[in-house]
Order: structure tokens, then C-alpha cells, then sequence
């Protein structure tokens, strides 16, 4: 996990005057009234002037603190230092030891409340930022404990730029949870591609929400790995013979099922077209009767039916590449990405790696060190907390949201 942070600077010499009076009774005009020191704990500056301004309409006086200086005792940048040590992996105990070992000022309960607040900045901060269209969005799920309680967080992000989108917790993984989620990331962003792993739920929200699907075909394969084995260690018992009307024996079951594992795989352009001819070799295995369990020959044939439905969400990166071809390599000299005006990569390749890191690296890795989460509030906070500080690396995003 990589995170870049930029702390709060203090400026004892700054003053941020309002540009109206505090109170509201719409005065501009501000007289110094009087000035006074700040006893501060921080790494640089031990105290600090703040100055107090009367309004010259209505006569009421406000504090002005020097930049990176608040109400707290501890100036911003101190908060910043025992935030970014929790979120590199410390415990809410370890960050106020490792403060104390440097003699500087951080209880527990201290920074509890700092990461907190730094949570919950950042839905504020998110709503002041302007919207943009995210045409392909990335989407995913995990599971983290709370309370002995088990608790989903939904993760959305620009597929083909990787920002995070949205962080939310949700009841479950199924259709009717994940509903008002990804409703309201095309509501907001426009979405008009999802991509997602092999879950169920999405193939049913996407055809309700009217947008394009694209299945990660990195879980498709290890889910076809895992049926093929089981069908093939089920076909070597050579138990069953094959009903009537099929037109395959053990020995083809096996030798079918390779093929269509590398079939799915490779995706080949007459993909579809194979699978319709699988299909109609095992069409005539008859469903199981009420009670029986299904025979290899109807399972397979489902397997295929599956597949071949779905093979279009299966493909569906080869066609978007195919629609939006990489652009060609500049001859001149590669410029930093800050000093270029490029479009971001149009590229997709097929798996949702994307959701899958945010994931692992911003909400897994730190959540392995936790005994659990107390608060559902909390689950959220963190977890809308480190990808922030992860996915805006040109911003001083740390510094934005002990102000915010």
C-alpha cells in the first residue's frame, strides 16, 4: 500500500480574516481588538499569537487562529502525524506512544477522534468537488466484522482512471442491497459500463439499470476451473452412463470439458458459436427429478447454457478495445504526466484488478492488524479514509481534511 501525504503546515504569521462577519450580520470591515498567546503543542512552534477582531457593525468580537492552528490544543500538523501513523498500521495505542516517545502531546482517545473526523471530512469533501461523466465504473465488495457482526463495504471506482468513486456500507452482496449503490453512481457519474466479478447481482442490476456489463475474467476462470474439476472428478468415477439422446460418452465428458475451459480462456472470436454446438450435445440431458440430484450430463449441460448466455459480458473488453483502439506512441520525448494534457487510457483488460487492489490494499491490509471494528461508523470512516489519501497523490488531501 502506497499512500502520499502531505501534512498541514503552521504559519504563525498567517492569519486567515474572514471576508464577512462571522455572525451574519453581513459587516466586511474587521478592527484588530486585541492579541494573546497560545500555549501549542506541535513539532516546530511551541506557542502561537491569536488575534481577536471586533466587527465594526456589530460590534462583536472573533478569534482568528494562525494557519494550521485550531481550537485544539494541538495544532493541525500534530493531529496529521497520529492520523497518518494509524493509517500506515499503528494502533490507536501504538500512534499515542510513538507521539510520546517524540515528547509530543496525543492520548488514544486523542487520536481516535482525529481519524474519525479525518473520515468523515471526506464525504464533505467529496461533495464540494464538481462532477465528472465516469463511463466505465469498477465495482466490488468486502466483508469486515464489526461489533461480531459481519458488515459489507460496496467499492466503487473509474475503471479506466482508478479513482475512488464511492465507499459504502451495504446489508449484503444481493440485488436488492447493491441496488440504491450502483443506482446512485449512474445518477451521479453517468455510468454506462459496469465491471464487476461473477456475482449474480450485478448481471441482474445492470439488465434493470440499463447499462453495458463486463465480467472480471479472472474470477470466470477460476470458477470454470473449479466446475470443470468437480465435473471431471465426477466423470472419472464413470458411475452414470449417458442418457439418451446425448451425444457424448465419458471419455468425450473429459475431453469436452478441457476444451471449454481453454475455450474460456482464450475467447476466441467463434466463441459462441462452439459453445451453441456443446450445448446441442448435451440439450438432451434431462433435468433431475424432484429429490435426486443432478446428473453430470444436466449440470454440464447447464454449465454451457450459463456460459453461453453470458457470453457477451464475458467478451465484452475485447469489444470496447476494439471501439476504442490505444493511441499511438509520440515520437518526441515522453513530457511528466503533470506537464501533459493526454486523455486518460481508453484500455480495458478484462479482469476488475482495479476494485480488486482498492480492496487489498486500502481496507484488507489494515484491517488484518485490527482485533475488529466497534462502530459501524467507524467501518465507514476508515474505509472512505485511506483510499482518499491513496487516490489524490497531486492534492494535500491529509492537510484538506483536518480543515474540512
Amino acid at each position: 500500500m502506497r499512500l502520499r501525504l502531505r501534512l498541514p503546515e503552521v504559519r504563525p504569521d498567517e492569519y486567515a480574516v474572514p471576508m464577512t462577519c462571522p455572525y451574519g450580520c453581513g459587516g466586511r470591515y474587521f478592527a484588530l481588538h486585541q492579541q494573546c498567546q497560545k500555549e501549542l503543542s506541535d513539532p516546530n512552534h511551541a506557542r502561537v499569537q491569536v488575534r481577536r477582531y471586533k466587527c465594526v457593525r456589530c460590534e462583536r468580537s472573533f478569534r482568528v487562529h494562525p494557519t494550521g492552528v485550531g481550537r485544539q490544543h494541538r495544532s493541525q500538523r500534530l493531529r496529521g502525524i497520529g492520523v497518518m501513523l494509524y493509517v500506515l498500521g499503528l494502533s490507536y495505542g501504538g500512534v499515542a506512544d510513538a507521539l510520546a516517545a517524540f515528547g509530543w502531546a496525543g492520548s488514544k482517545s486523542s487520536v481516535y477522534r482525529d481519524v474519525q473526523a479525518a473520515g468523515e471530512a471526506v464525504t464533505r469533501v467529496r461533495q464540494g468537488q464538481p462532477r465528472r461523466a465516469v463511463k466505465v465504473v469498477s465495482a466490488d465488495a468486502t466483508y469486515v466484522v464489526c461489533h461480531g457482526q459481519q458488515v459489507t463495504v460496496a467499492v466503487a471506482l473509474d475503471a479506466l482512471a482508478g479513482d475512488v468513486l464511492d465507499i459504502e456500507l451495504v446489508d449484503s452482496e444481493s440485488a436488492d442491497a447493491l441496488r440504491p449503490f450502483l443506482t446512485k453512481l449512474q445518477k451521479e457519474y453517468g455510468m454506462e459500463v459496469l465491471l464487476s466479478d461473477d456475482q449474480d447481482s450485478y448481471k441482474t442490476l445492470t439488465d434493470e439499470l440499463g447499462v453495458d456489463h463486463s465480467i472480471c475474467r479472472a474470477h470466470v476462470n477460476r470458477n470454470v476451473a473449479r466446475i470443470v474439476a468437480e465435473l471431471a472428478e465426477e466423470a472419472l468415477r464413470g458411475r452414470t452412463a449417458p442418457p439418451p439422446g446425448v451425444q457424448s460418452d465419458l471419455e468425450q465428458v473429459l475431453a469436452d470439458l478441457e476444451y471449454l475451459q481453454q475455450l474460456i480462456a482464450l475467447r476466441p472470436p467463434d466463441g459462441a458459436a462452439q459453445l451453441s454446438g456443446f450445448l446441442r450435445r448435451y440439450q438432451a440431458a434431462p433435468p433431475p427429478a424432484k429429490g435426486e440430484k443432478a446428473s453430470l450430463w444436466y449440470r454440464l449441460r447447464m454449465a454451457i447454457l450459463r456460459w453461453s448466455n453470458q457470453w457477451q459480458r464475458l467478451t465484452y473488453d475485447i469489444q470496447w478495445n476494439r471501439r476504442h483502439p490505444q493511441p499511438t506512441q509520440p515520437t518526441q520525448p515522453a513530457q511528466p504526466a503533470s506537464a501533459t494534457n493526454a486523455p486518460a487510457a481508453q484500455h480495458l483488460d478484462g479482469t476488475n484488478n482495479v476494485a480488486e487492489r482498492a480492496i487489498g490494499c486500502w481496507i484488507k491490509d489494515r484491517y488484518r492488524t485490527m482485533r475488529t471494528f466497534k462502530r459501524t461508523a467507524s467501518v465507514r470512516n476508515l474505509a472512505q479514509l485511506i483510499p482518499f489519501l491513496a487516490a489524490t497523490p497531486n492534492r494535500p488531501s491529509l492537510a484538506a481534511l483536518l480543515v474540512a
